[in-house]
């Protein structure tokens, strides 16, 4: 009987084929701490899954039809997940067919993002299933990174463990703290962390399947908060139908979904975004602006320079309206008018020696393009 998850699979190798010819590339969802509970995989390799300590009825175990009780899928903070079956992690073996599978994968896509990775660490499964994990992140990417040198792991990571999985070899990892000073409004932290933390290995987001709908979270401020992620050269995590402004969360259980309206507003706005995007060179380069500003209030300005076009991005982080000039400079020159990319606006110019002049209420994005 050939391997279920390791036996050839064509339909993918035509996908890939297909992303290849559209010059894209695709990563692949892998799941390193769990699978589906009612896996063949369970029968044809027992010990590959953890087995609870007792065979008394606990509401993180279960019992297998194969005989074996077995552990639920979890985290160190919350009860197990009811549709899955805890990997072993102790055991030797789960590393090297893990090490297969992806072997395998690699031959088919160009990477994959790999949910929950902290979850495999040695201090974190001790600390959840009180075991000594030897499954080595570091040697399984290694491994396939010797034969597939430009493959990429993502990492879906929390707890403040980012810098560990990068150092273990992952290409990027969540930045959970952005989207939570986003999330709580805090708007100064906000900052910070998009002009000190701006580089590939940082993975951001404003919506995906465990967070809430970006149109219901963070209302028309969606619009800023994505300008945000589009100013610096991090890795955007896009989710499908956040492009449509759909509010509607659906479990990542669920094979189908509701017909939902789309918001007009917001996919003319992602429209405009995605034109100015896509228009980027390889080799844009992003860089702080120089602006003259009233009231001592600092803005966040955003020159990105590419051989298409120049983009200008300002945003006031205060509590209080900011203003002030940009003066012209390389790649900002003087323009009969200027739209502004969020709002759609369009803005008459006169021509002034001090430059552009500004005036942001608190939280306003504007986005120009030269």
């Amino acid at each position: 009987m050939p391997d279920p998850l390791i036996s050839e699979s064509n339909h993918l190798t035509e996908i890939h084929h297909w992303f290849a010819s559209k010059n894209k590339k695709l990563i692949l969802d892998f799941v390193p701490n769990h699978m589906a509970i009612d896996s063949p995989l369970v029968s044809k390799y027992p010990d590959y899954f953890l087995k609870a300590d007792s065979n008394k009825e606990d509401k993180n175990t279960f019992l297998h039809p194969n005989g074996f009780r077995y552990c639920y899928g979890k985290d160190p903070y919350f009860d197990g997940w009811t549709d899955t079956i805890q990997w072993d992690f102790s055991n030797p073996e789960v590393e090297t067919y893990h090490t297969q599978l992806l072997r395998k994968i690699a031959e088919q896509c160009d990477g994959v993002r790999c949910d929950m990775a902290m979850l495999p660490l040695p201090e974190v499964f001790e600390k959840t299933h009180g075991k000594k994990s030897v499954y080595d992140w570091q040697r399984v990417i290694r491994t396939i990174k010797k034969e597939f040198p430009e493959f990429r792991f993502y990492a879906e990571v929390y707890w403040g463990l980012e810098v560990t999985l990068r150092n273990q070899g992952f290409d990027a990892t969540y930045d959970k703290s952005l989207y939570d000073a986003l999330h709580n409004k805090d708007l100064h932290q906000t900052y910070d962390l998009i002009s000190k933390n701006s580089e590939l290995h940082y993975i951001r987001f404003l919506e995906n399947h465990d967070e809430g709908r970006a149109e219901i979270t963070f209302g028309d401020n969606a619009k800023t908060y994505f300008s945000l992620l589009s100013a610096s050269p991090c890795t955007i995590l896009f989710y499908d139908g956040q492009e449509l402004g759909l509010t509607k969360k659906i479990p990542v259980q669920m094979i189908g979904i509701d017909e939902e309206k789309e918001n007009q507003r917001t996919k003319e706005f992602y429209t405009r975004i995605f034109s100015v995007i896509t228009n980027r060179s390889n080799d844009a380069k992003f860089s702080d602006v120089s602006y003259s500003e009233f009231h001592y209030l600092p803005i966040f300005a955003r020159l990105i320079t590419s051989q298409n076009q120049t983009e200008l991005i300002l945003w006031n982080f205060h509590k209080t309206t900011a203003s002030g000039w940009i003066h012209y400079q390389e790649g900002i020159t003087y323009q009969k008018e200027l739209k502004d990319l969020v709002s759609g606006e369009t803005f008459s110019q006169e021509k002034k020696e001090d430059g552009i002049y500004y005036k942001l209420e608190p939280n306003q994005l504007q986005w120009f393009t030269f």
